[in-house]
């Protein structure tokens, strides 16, 4: 593997590209746009969401059992057809529920320079949030929370909390919410046992990231199964459990700790996107795992320019040095079928957050680590807290260890999906294929669609993307032809998009390929217009 010196990766022009690179290894695919207009449509995805086993993951697992307390918490940026949804399953399966509705205000309209500001107060709201879920553990009153759509979670000893990520019925009406949780299970830690096997790791990307680290062995115990406990019990105070490994879905592709000493992340890290919305695109030069400069980002950039000015000369527990703008995360999505939403992005809850836990995907961060007590520490003594994100949605992640490099992720294509084990056992719930090929893929100008990179894309990719969504969603038929995509990912096999018998079959627990047999393969949404 090539060590790349800091200088010479600070001094990296931008990307440029002769030709579009993805354009034939990795078309655009979006997947039919269907019109939900019933709670009926929706009971599938949450049938299989209900029976999942738990986890604190970011994979819906809600383990519902009768008799259980359960607290469902919902605001006015949920649908009201999902929060219904979401009664109705509760009912079904019996549980003593309560619902706690919150006012966020109105729903904001976002570009993604809002991010600096919106993660500051966010990184309050969800201390704030872990505070009530300890009162609420100690008052006994509740078996179960569904709360929340990312981030960690307390100590769940006493108390389960797992995640609500329904927004809208085009984020819930998915086969996203029907794979089945052995595969993504299988997919996490296939995942995870390579991260852990590496000596080296090397990100790349053709929006201009090249980055690495030595993955220490101080970063684990002796074994190399688990976090380094003294590191975890440093960073994750009083939640060593769930500090220790990976988060499901959320595979850590550089160890959430710092290793006092050892921290040398170096290269360059750039993208077009955040948690909230796309931005101009960015640039990070990073040395010893700090981010010593950022580079274009237009007003995003020029934001987390000025909170860097301003905390670069404070001291934050548990930090290798001086400053808050430290790499410390670049995680990766294993769920083959999440896709971007298109309905009302990016407004409130439908923004970036959902898309990173695409497979393949991984979403960079930058600051304190998220709900650590190393960041609550800095909340209490005052300090500004909170962390920032570039999305990279074509890494090719290589790992070296003794004697060979493998790939772990290839132009976005997250390679568990092609091991021979994990294919066998999806053909056990109706074909690989059908659960294994990623339902969207972003269309890029100059990266996987015919275009310039700069001209039609990274100078403003929230036009783009804005006016992508809109045409994918009302037209969807001619956005396939024109962005180039495979016409395959139009259709609908069978109705596993918006409740049809394929996803009423898997709720069931029936065969899925019977379902798509009576369908010959051509089921579509509304207004599809194939021509089949």
């Amino acid at each position: 593997m090539t060590v790349h010196t800091p200088v010479a990766q600070a001094r990296r022009a931008r990307p440029a590209h002769a030709s579009p690179p993805l354009l034939t290894k990795r078309p655009p695919r979006c997947p039919p746009y269907v019109e939900v207009s019933s709670v009926d449509q929706l009971l599938p995805y949450l049938d299989v969401v209900a029976r999942r086993p738990y986890n604190q993951g970011l994979h819906a697992c809600w383990d519902l059992r009768p008799g259980e307390r359960v607290l469902l918490r919902v605001d006015n940026w949920h649908d009201p057809l999902v929060i219904e949804a979401c009664k109705r399953i509760l009912e079904k399966y019996g549980c003593r529920y309560e619902i706690l509705h919150a006012d966020k205000g109105p729903i904001p309209q976002w570009v993604g320079a809002d991010e600096v500001e919106y993660y500051l107060f966010r990184t309050k709201e969800l201390a704030e949030w872990m505070d009530t879920w300890d009162e609420m553990s100690r008052a006994g009153k509740h078996d179960k929370l569904l709360w929340g759509y990312g981030g960690p979670v307390l100590v769940d000893t006493h108390m389960k909390i797992q995640r609500n990520p329904f927004i809208t019925p085009e984020i819930l009406a998915s086969p996203a919410h029907l794979m089945p949780f052995e595969l993504l299970h299988a997919i996490d830690e296939w995942t995870w046992r390579r991260i852990r096997s590496a000596k080296r790791v090397r990100i790349t990307d053709p929006e201009g990231t090249d980055v690495e680290y030595t993955n220490h062995a101080g970063y684990y115990d002796r074994n190399r199964e688990y976090l380094n406990p003294d590191l975890v019990h440093e960073t994750w105070t009083g939640n060593e459990g769930f500090g220790r490994t990976y988060l499901p879905g959320h595979i850590l592709g550089k160890p959430w700790v710092y290793l006092p000493g050892k921290e040398d992340g170096n290269g360059v890290i750039a993208g077009t996107t955040n948690h909230i919305a796309p931005v101009d695109w960015t640039q990070l030069v990073v040395e010893g795992s700090r981010i010593v400069e950022i580079n274009e980002g237009g007003e995003f950039g020029d934001r987390l320019r000025k909170l860097k000015s301003e905390t670069d000369h404070l001291h934050y527990p548990g930090f290798p040095g001086k400053g808050l703008f430290y790499w410390w995360e670049a995680s990766i999505g294993t769920n083959p079928h999440i896709h971007r939403p298109r309905k009302d992005f990016p407004s409130g809850w439908v923004n970036c957050l959902y898309e990173r836990v695409r497979s393949g995907v991984i979403h960079i961060g930058f600051g304190t680590i998220i709900s650590s007590m190393n960041e609550r520490r800095a909340a209490k003594q005052g300090l500004p807290v909170g962390h920032w994100h570039l999305h990279l949605y074509f890494p090719t992640v290589t790992l070296e260890r003794e004697g060979d490099d493998e790939l772990l992720i290839e132009d976005g294509r997250l390679l568990a999906l092609d091991d021979p084990d994990i294919r066998r056992m999806a053909d056990k719930h109706g074909g690989a294929d059908l659960w294994l090929e990623e339902s969207w893929i972003p269309a890029v100008p100059g990266l996987n669609v015919a275009g310039d990179y700069w001209r039609h894309y990274a100078n403003d990719p929230l036009a783009w993307v804005k006016t992508e969504l809109n045409i994918c969603r009302n037209y969807h038929h001619l956005f396939m032809s024109m962005v180039g995509a495979d016409p395959r990912f139009c259709h609908d096999p069978g109705g596993l998009w918006g409740g049809g018998p394929a996803a009423q079959a898997v709720a069931e627990g029936r065969p899925v390929g019977r379902a798509y047999a009576a369908d010959d393969g051509h089921s579509h949404g509304p207004g599809c217009g194939c021509g089949h």
